[in-house]
């Protein structure tokens, strides 16, 4: 991977959270003038990778180079604020730290934050799992990761709770729709981009909701928001696959979304919208 310039980090009195400053330009927005979900993930999946380089540089250095490691899941809450008050250029402060090392697994968390008025804008975890090159299955991380990290083992500490996989209820009325993955779609590791799946579902959702497939979940999907996602990452597409897309209404608000390659399961994404139920608007926790 292709080291890129990052920006400056503050060191907690600890040394195990590390924060920055950064702002969004005018190309992260969309047509409602908000950073669609997609380009916040991706952007800030990258910020907490950048982060890893002031909290650990050994570390960071070993992800990128001796280590194949990928997402296995990720969850983003956002508060309403996020849509209000972000702009371009506007100031805000990513903070990351690592929560839980397993023998395979790593996972992140952080939050962004207004820096005008410290308002938590956006908050997340992320998990990553460390790929065998000669098996593509999970492997052990080296002895000295192991050593250096053993104050955030599940001996010491609870695992953080990361996303599961769903089933799709029998009677769910489902909303689908194919499509082909394009050449722009895939990365240096020759497939898929991991946030050109959560573009997918919020396409799918934008489609389902102008036709009535779903009962709450309606209107302008880019002026309305994401209040949360959670995406699991179960296989992985290339180029020139055909991909299907399956959504249903799980509860107000909120659908979930199946991606498959034929009969292989690919991706499973929940996103909750900003959404009037009745009388009712879904307020998020934040």
């Amino acid at each position: 991977m292709e080291r890129k310039e990052g920006p400056s980090f503050t060191l907690s009195e600890d040394k195990e959270t590390a924060t920055f400053e950064y702002s969004f330009n005018r190309w992260d927005f969309d047509r409602a003038w908000h950073v669609p979900i997609w380009n916040l993930t991706y952007q800030t999946a990258w910020m907490f990778l950048m982060a890893v380089d002031a909290l650990d540089s050994k570390l960071s250095e070993s992800l990128r180079s001796d280590l194949r490691v990928v997402n296995r899941c990720q969850e983003w809450e956002l508060s309403p604020s996020f849509y209000r008050l972000v702009k371009p250029g506007t100031r805000l402060k990513v903070s990351s730290r690592l929560l839980h090392l397993g023998k395979s697994s790593v996972t992140r968390g952080g939050e962004i934050v207004h820096s005008s008025t410290n308002q938590i804008l956006v908050k997340g975890i992320m998990q990553d799992v460390n790929i065998s090159l000669v098996t593509l299955r999970s492997e052990p991380f080296p002895d000295w990761i192991q050593e250096r990290y053993s104050y955030l083992t599940s001996h010491v500490q609870p695992r953080p709770k990361t996303v599961q996989a769903f089933e799709k209820p029998a009677l769910a009325k489902t909303f689908s729709y194919n499509f082909t993955v394009l050449p722009t779609d895939i990365d240096y590791n020759n497939h898929t981009n991991q946030r050109h799946y959560i573009r997918y579902c919020f396409n799918c959702a934008v489609m389902g909701a102008k036709q009535g497939a779903y009962p709450t979940v309606r209107g302008d999907l880019f002026k309305q928001g994401v209040r949360k996602v959670s995406v699991l990452y179960q296989k992985e597409s290339l180029e020139g696959d055909v991909l299907t897309v399956e959504s249903w209404e799980e509860s107000p608000g909120t659908l979930r979304f199946q991606v498959r390659k034929g009969s292989e399961k690919v991706v499973q994404v929940t996103m909750q919208f900003f959404v009037t139920s009745g009388s009712e608007t879904e307020k998020s926790k934040l």
